[in-house]
């Protein structure tokens, strides 16, 4: 006969710490290594560059990073948003500036609160002041790759 053990906590003997959450309880990541070249000056979805993600409980935090490879390809900025359902998150636009030819990778994080349990879809959209810029150029004989992770954190 067999055992199983089921638990749906475990607190330290000292208690859960003040204000802390327990940890990691899902993790999901996105990778996008379509090569576009972009000219649009209003924020717009990178198409097929989502993660959604179920939260276990309403209570938790959503640690999301994005890290996305972009390229100017002429004296101007590259804006950068994290969206929710759809939805630009906040009014701060993360961003990259750049001349001739010069890019990189931009990294964030944010920490987000959806209070759900339904399905929450997490996406990035980007824009130009002027003139092109280029998602995901490469040094090579490909497309480099950007990711997007979501990590659903207990509370």
């Amino acid at each position: 006969m067999a055992s199983e053990l089921r638990v749906d906590k475990i607190v330290p003997t000292d208690g859960v710490p003040t204000g802390g959450g327990g940890g990691i309880i899902q993790i999901k990541q996105s990778s996008y290594n379509t090569h576009p070249s972009l000219s649009n000056t209003t924020m717009a979805a990178i198409s097929g560059w989502t993660v959604v993600m179920t939260p276990k409980f309403n209570t938790s935090k959503m640690l999301v990073t994005v890290n996305i490879s972009v390229e100017c390809r002429s004296s101007n900025i590259i804006g950068i948003e994290l969206t929710r359902n759809g939805t630009a998150m906040f009014n701060n636009k993360g961003g990259f500036r750049g001349d001739s030819a010069h890019g990189g990778y931009c990294t964030f994080s944010y920490l987000d609160s959806p209070a759900t349990t339904s399905a929450v879809t997490y996406g990035v959209q980007t824009a130009c002041n002027t003139g092109n810029y280029v998602i995901n150029n490469y040094y090579g004989s490909g497309p480099c790759t950007s990711f997007l992770t979501v990590m659903e954190v207990s509370a």
